[in-house]
């Protein structure tokens, strides 16, 4: 496999992960090889090596004879995609933690996103906030200076948005820019445990913030989303 092929195949990844971020790739949808192909102007075997990654991640679900479609989350998937993220998230923490204590670690860029956040809320535009919120998370762990971290968070930030795009709603304190704030506060009190507290707390929250009552339609219909 050249590395070529490699690079082109994570653009596909990438690609799929902006759109579930940004609200436009939806839960259920079914994935068209032949769309991809002709929006990216790239090979069927890229297409399907980009799709063979995300169905290793646990974002898209391969099934005989129907095709590849973007996963939808049920309430006991979400709950394990957010026990995951608190084990992650926990690490991510102490390590921040470390690096202010040394002197190491440069905050503001974070402040701004928590600024921004704020900002897309008030104005009521709740697809750029999920997307800023879930930038927020990663950011954090991009801090750390630890790819391996980074990867493995990345997938089930897009999983997280899924699930909220199905059970929360715009009333829901889903991924308070708030408790983000208090995070960022703890990491600055250089108090490791009441850090991950904050991180165990937050991530605690989002899961009780979401309805499970609310039955999750599978969508079937696949359009040019991705300009």
């Amino acid at each position: 496999m050249s590395s070529a092929s490699v690079n082109y195949s994570d653009k596909v990844v990438d690609v799929i992960f902006e759109a579930i971020l940004s609200n436009r790739l939806n839960p259920g949808i079914k994935l068209s090889e032949i769309a991809l192909q002709e929006e990216f102007d790239l090979s069927r075997s890229t297409i399907r090596e980009g799709f063979s990654k995300l169905v290793n991640m646990g974002v898209l679900v391969h099934k005989k004879n129907q095709g590849v479609r973007v996963v939808l989350p049920s309430e006991e998937q979400t709950k394990k995609i957010y026990q995951a993220r608190k084990t992650i998230e926990s690490g991510i923490i102490l390590i921040l933690v470390d690096k202010y204590i040394q002197g190491k670690l440069d905050m503001g860029d974070v402040d701004n996103l928590i600024a921004n956040e704020k900002q897309l809320h008030a104005s009521e535009q709740f697809a750029k906030f999920t997307r800023m919120s879930c930038d927020f998370h990663i950011s954090l762990a991009e801090l750390c200076d630890n790819q391996y971290l980074v990867e493995s968070l990345k997938p089930l930030i897009p999983l997280s948005a899924l699930a909220a795009s199905i059970y929360a709603d715009q009333d829901s304190s889903f991924c308070s820019f708030d408790e983000h704030k208090d995070m960022v506060n703890s990491i600055k009190s250089k108090d490791s445990d009441r850090a991950v507290r904050t991180m165990i707390t937050h991530l605690d929250h989002c899961v009780q913030s979401l309805d499970f009552g609310i039955e999750a339609k599978q969508k079937t219909n696949f359009s040019y989303i991705f300009n």
